[in-house]
Protein backbone atom coordinates (compact mmCIF):
# COMPACT_ATOMS: atom_id res chain seq x y z
CA UNK A 1 0.00 0.00 0.00
CA UNK A 2 1.20 3.51 -0.78
CA UNK A 3 0.81 5.91 2.18
CA UNK A 4 1.18 9.69 2.36
CA UNK A 5 1.68 11.47 5.66
CA UNK A 6 1.21 15.19 5.09
CA UNK A 7 0.97 17.95 7.65
CA UNK A 8 0.98 21.63 8.45
CA UNK A 9 3.12 22.60 11.42
CA UNK A 10 4.34 25.89 12.81
CA UNK A 11 5.88 24.90 16.13
CA UNK A 12 7.12 21.42 15.19
CA UNK A 13 4.56 19.53 17.29
CA UNK A 14 2.47 18.29 14.36
CA UNK A 15 5.65 17.52 12.42
CA UNK A 16 6.89 15.25 15.24
CA UNK A 17 3.62 13.29 15.20
CA UNK A 18 3.79 13.10 11.39
CA UNK A 19 7.28 11.61 11.61
CA UNK A 20 6.13 8.99 14.12
CA UNK A 21 3.17 8.02 11.92
CA UNK A 22 5.37 7.80 8.83
CA UNK A 23 7.89 5.69 10.72
CA UNK A 24 5.17 3.22 11.70
CA UNK A 25 3.51 3.25 8.28
CA UNK A 26 6.83 2.49 6.57
CA UNK A 27 7.15 -0.80 8.47
CA UNK A 28 4.83 -2.56 6.00
CA UNK A 29 4.09 0.06 3.34
CA UNK A 30 5.69 2.55 1.03
CA UNK A 31 5.26 5.71 3.10
CA UNK A 32 6.08 9.28 2.13
CA UNK A 33 6.31 12.23 4.53
CA UNK A 34 5.63 15.67 3.04
CA UNK A 35 4.83 19.10 4.35
CA UNK A 36 1.39 20.19 3.18
CA UNK A 37 2.83 23.04 1.13
CA UNK A 38 4.92 20.49 -0.81
CA UNK A 39 1.90 18.41 -1.87
CA UNK A 40 -0.14 19.11 -4.99
CA UNK A 41 -3.74 17.93 -4.74
CA UNK A 42 -3.22 15.96 -7.97
CA UNK A 43 -0.48 13.94 -6.21
CA UNK A 44 -3.04 12.42 -3.82
CA UNK A 45 -4.43 10.14 -6.53
CA UNK A 46 -1.27 8.04 -6.27
CA UNK A 47 -1.88 7.12 -2.63
CA UNK A 48 -4.06 4.44 -1.09
CA UNK A 49 -4.01 5.96 2.39
CA UNK A 50 -3.55 9.60 3.40
CA UNK A 51 -2.80 10.89 6.89
CA UNK A 52 -3.34 14.64 7.18
CA UNK A 53 -2.13 16.59 10.21
CA UNK A 54 -2.94 19.98 11.65
CA UNK A 55 -2.51 22.00 14.80
CA UNK A 56 -5.66 23.48 16.29
CA UNK A 57 -5.93 27.21 15.79
CA UNK A 58 -8.74 28.83 17.80
CA UNK A 59 -10.53 25.45 18.07
CA UNK A 60 -10.30 24.77 14.32
CA UNK A 61 -7.99 23.01 11.92
CA UNK A 62 -5.33 25.38 10.59
CA UNK A 63 -6.53 27.45 7.63
CA UNK A 64 -4.05 25.90 5.14
CA UNK A 65 -5.33 22.41 6.05
CA UNK A 66 -8.96 23.42 5.64
CA UNK A 67 -8.20 25.01 2.27
CA UNK A 68 -6.30 21.92 1.11
CA UNK A 69 -9.14 19.62 2.16
CA UNK A 70 -11.60 21.57 -0.01
CA UNK A 71 -9.47 20.85 -3.10
CA UNK A 72 -9.17 17.08 -2.62
CA UNK A 73 -10.58 14.79 -5.28
CA UNK A 74 -11.24 11.29 -4.01
CA UNK A 75 -10.08 8.06 -5.63
CA UNK A 76 -12.16 4.87 -5.27
CA UNK A 77 -10.84 2.79 -2.38
CA UNK A 78 -8.80 5.61 -0.88
CA UNK A 79 -8.67 6.00 2.91
CA UNK A 80 -7.86 8.97 5.12
CA UNK A 81 -7.08 9.60 8.77
CA UNK A 82 -6.31 12.83 10.57
CA UNK A 83 -3.99 13.83 13.38
CA UNK A 84 -4.21 16.97 15.46
CA UNK A 85 -1.99 18.68 18.01
CA UNK A 86 -3.23 21.21 20.56
CA UNK A 87 -1.90 22.91 23.67
CA UNK A 88 -4.74 21.79 25.98
CA UNK A 89 -4.17 18.52 27.83
CA UNK A 90 -7.43 16.96 26.60
CA UNK A 91 -10.71 17.78 24.93
CA UNK A 92 -14.09 16.13 25.41
CA UNK A 93 -15.05 13.73 22.63
CA UNK A 94 -17.75 16.05 21.33
CA UNK A 95 -15.18 18.82 20.85
CA UNK A 96 -12.83 16.45 19.03
CA UNK A 97 -15.72 15.43 16.76
CA UNK A 98 -16.25 19.09 15.88
CA UNK A 99 -12.52 19.60 15.19
CA UNK A 100 -12.42 16.64 12.80
CA UNK A 101 -15.69 17.48 11.02
CA UNK A 102 -13.94 19.11 8.01
CA UNK A 103 -11.98 15.89 7.40
CA UNK A 104 -15.07 13.69 7.83
CA UNK A 105 -17.14 15.91 5.53
CA UNK A 106 -14.57 15.89 2.72
CA UNK A 107 -14.20 12.12 3.00
CA UNK A 108 -17.95 11.65 2.74
CA UNK A 109 -18.28 14.09 -0.17
CA UNK A 110 -15.36 12.61 -2.11
CA UNK A 111 -15.97 8.91 -1.43
CA UNK A 112 -12.88 8.50 0.76
CA UNK A 113 -13.13 6.13 3.71
CA UNK A 114 -12.56 8.08 6.95
CA UNK A 115 -10.52 5.99 9.42
CA UNK A 116 -10.35 8.25 12.47
CA UNK A 117 -8.24 10.94 14.03
CA UNK A 118 -5.38 10.97 16.53
CA UNK A 119 -4.86 13.93 18.81
CA UNK A 120 -2.25 14.87 21.35
CA UNK A 121 -1.02 17.77 23.35
CA UNK A 122 1.82 19.88 22.05
CA UNK A 123 3.69 22.82 23.50
CA UNK A 124 2.41 26.20 22.37
CA UNK A 125 5.07 28.39 20.80
CA UNK A 126 6.17 31.13 23.18
CA UNK A 127 5.18 33.97 20.87
CA UNK A 128 1.53 32.95 21.35
CA UNK A 129 1.60 32.62 25.16
CA UNK A 130 0.42 36.16 26.02
CA UNK A 131 -2.40 36.16 23.46
CA UNK A 132 -3.71 32.74 24.50
CA UNK A 133 -3.43 33.56 28.21
CA UNK A 134 -5.44 36.73 27.59
CA UNK A 135 -8.05 34.92 25.47
CA UNK A 136 -8.50 32.29 28.18
CA UNK A 137 -8.58 34.99 30.86
CA UNK A 138 -6.12 32.83 32.81
CA UNK A 139 -4.34 34.23 35.84
CA UNK A 140 -0.54 34.11 35.86
CA UNK A 141 -0.73 31.15 38.24
CA UNK A 142 -3.22 29.27 36.05
CA UNK A 143 -1.14 30.01 32.96
CA UNK A 144 2.05 28.81 34.68
CA UNK A 145 0.28 25.51 35.42
CA UNK A 146 -0.81 25.22 31.78
CA UNK A 147 2.72 25.89 30.57
CA UNK A 148 4.12 23.27 32.91
CA UNK A 149 1.55 20.74 31.68
CA UNK A 150 2.25 21.31 27.97
CA UNK A 151 6.06 21.51 28.25
CA UNK A 152 7.79 18.55 26.66
CA UNK A 153 4.84 17.47 24.52
CA UNK A 154 4.67 15.69 22.25
CA UNK A 155 6.80 13.31 24.30
CA UNK A 156 7.92 9.71 23.80
CA UNK A 157 4.58 8.38 25.08
CA UNK A 158 2.70 10.64 22.63
CA UNK A 159 4.89 9.36 19.78
CA UNK A 160 4.22 5.75 20.73
CA UNK A 161 0.49 6.48 20.85
CA UNK A 162 0.68 8.02 17.36
CA UNK A 163 2.42 4.89 16.09
CA UNK A 164 -0.23 2.68 17.69
CA UNK A 165 -2.94 4.76 16.01
CA UNK A 166 -1.19 4.37 12.63
CA UNK A 167 -0.94 0.59 13.10
CA UNK A 168 -4.62 0.37 14.02
CA UNK A 169 -6.01 2.40 11.12
CA UNK A 170 -3.69 0.89 8.52
CA UNK A 171 -4.67 -2.62 9.59
CA UNK A 172 -8.41 -1.93 9.56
Amino acid sequence: MKVLVTYFSQSGNTEKIAEAIREEASQANQADLKKLEDVAVADLAGYDFIFIGSPLHAANLAAPVKAFLKEIQGVPGQKMAGFITHFAPAYPDQDMDAFTEPIKTICKEKGIEYKGCFDCQGALIESLHAAVQKKLNASDEQWADMIQQMTGHPNKEDMESAKAFARKVLAG
